[in-house]
């Protein structure tokens, strides 16, 4: 009787560099002087009540209308 051995990668050798589970935290890729961080303050200080009051059939696990704002 043959065993068959499944030979993987140990990607977890460097785990202070990948991260191997979803959802992905790219934050601390993003230097804190860049201006994507700017721009998320900028969004996340608007008053989008608005905008928010002419979405309100959305679904779950859908970006939501500050996140495609950011986007």
């Amino acid at each position: 009787m043959l065993i068959n051995k499944i030979l993987q990668k140990n990607y977890t050798l460097a785990e202070d560099f990948y991260q191997l589970k979803l959802p992905l935290n790219i934050d601390y890729i993003i230097p804190d002087n860049d201006s994507v961080r700017l721009l998320s303050q900028f969004v996340e200080e608007m008053n989008i009540s608005d905008l928010l009051g002419t979405y309100f059939r959305i679904r779950k696990n859908t970006a939501t209308p500050k996140q495609m704002l950011k986007i």
